[in-house]
């Protein structure tokens, strides 16, 4: 947002803040919950990958190791199945290496 530009949602009442305030703290939850389950469901195998980031139902993870790029490949599926156990709803769809 430019300098004197308009916001782009007002505000009328404190209940419309709130809902705004409650879709933003869901979705940092769930990112600090995806770092904590992230190196609990792969255990020793997280320090060669490395969590980067996220985009809608996307992880983007970095690889450390060349031969761990092969093994992320091959279990990604069940990665993303055991991920999305402990969240209310799955919305990892998706793993891609960068």
């Amino acid at each position: 947002m430019k300098l004197g530009q308009k916001p782009p949602e007002i505000w009328h009442n404190s209940s419309e803040l709130q809902g705004s305030f409650n879709r933003l703290n869901n979705q940092v939850n769930k990112l600090i919950l995806l770092e904590k389950v992230w190196t609990k469901v792969l255990g020793s195998k997280a320090k060669f990958w490395q969590l980067d980031s996220v985009q809608k139902n996307t992880i983007f993870v970095k690889v450390k190791v060349v031969s761990a790029r092969q093994e992320l490949l091959l279990s990604k599926a069940n990665i993303i199945k055991e991920l999305n156990k402990y969240f209310q709803r799955a919305w990892i769809k998706e793993i891609s290496i960068i």
